[in-house]
């Protein structure tokens, strides 16, 4: 069996403290599908959606964003209005979601596999209702999709995922302004999902999560389709994986990575 694996502003150990001597590429070295957004890395910056124009400070809006995996899943906002900028200081470099307009969409990410995994560095500034990440413009009602709530409620995070069955995770006691390493699993046919906040497992859900893969969807950014449930806060990074499980010490090094670039202290 194959894994979908999504990361929010992480990476991985080996062996070492610190967080920064696993390269997250090496999680797409076998070919696996997916995308990784990397802010702290002003070369894949750009203010402008057709990327001519590359964000070079800090309080500039970012139009593009390019995916680091090699699978050219860009993350693009055509509309100037509805750009996060890019924000720096302390050493941590972000993402800046307004929670009026602001989100990102890539193309259609094909997944063709039946687990997920999501790790997410990210601030969380308001109790409102907002999508951080979803897979299709509506997973209320889609099939073989995922989702990151962040929050769903005034101090909870949500994590989605559907085969023909629908199954959320809440995970509560974050209670916004939040900073946090977040990390979930999925199997659609294993019938699990697990997630884990700052290092430690908060929550697993072994309901029924139908039958079929992760489907063919644009992923959205910040927002439901570009249009309501925005997020307001901070994202320090995004992966995207799909392929096999990754491993327990991956798991363990890709949250020491993206502790790093969020500073939180496991």
């Amino acid at each position: 069996r194959q894994e979908v694996v999504m990361f929010l502003g992480i990476g991985l150990r080996l062996g070492m403290q610190g967080g920064g001597s696993f390269p997250p590429a090496a999680l797409f070295a076998s070919g696996e599908e997916g995308a990784w957004y990397d802010p702290s890395d002003l070369s894949t910056l750009f203010q402008d959606s057709a990327g001519t124009t590359p964000v070079t400070t800090a309080g500039q809006p970012v139009g593009k964003m390019l995916d680091k995996s090699g699978r050219g899943n860009h993350a693009t906002q055509s509309t100037s209005s509805q750009r996060p900028t890019y924000q720096t200081a302390g050493g941590l470099h972000w993402l800046a979601f307004d929670g009026v307009d602001d989100a990102m969409a890539t193309g259609t990410i094909t997944p063709n596999v039946d687990k997920a995994q999501v790790f997410a560095g990210l601030r969380s500034l308001s109790g409102d209702q907002a999508l951080m990440l979803e897979a299709s413009n509506f997973s209320t009602f889609a099939d073989g999709i995922i989702a990151v709530f962040a929050p769903i409620s005034s101090n909870s995070y949500r994590y989605r995922s559907a085969g023909t069955n629908r199954v959320d995770v809440n995970v509560a006691g974050f209670t916004a302004p939040v900073t946090s390493v977040f990390n979930a699993s999925s199997d659609i046919s294993g019938n699990r999902s697990t997630v884990r906040v700052n290092g430690v497992q908060a929550a697993t859900d072994t309901s029924d999560q139908g039958t079929g893969n992760y489907l063919a969807n644009p992923f959205y950014i910040g927002g439901r389709g570009g249009t309501s449930l925005f997020f307001n806060g901070n994202i320090y990074g995004l992966i995207i994986r799909f392929g096999p499980n990754v491993l327990a010490a991956q798991t363990a090094d890709t949250e020491t990575y993206m502790a790093a670039r969020t500073g939180v202290t496991l």
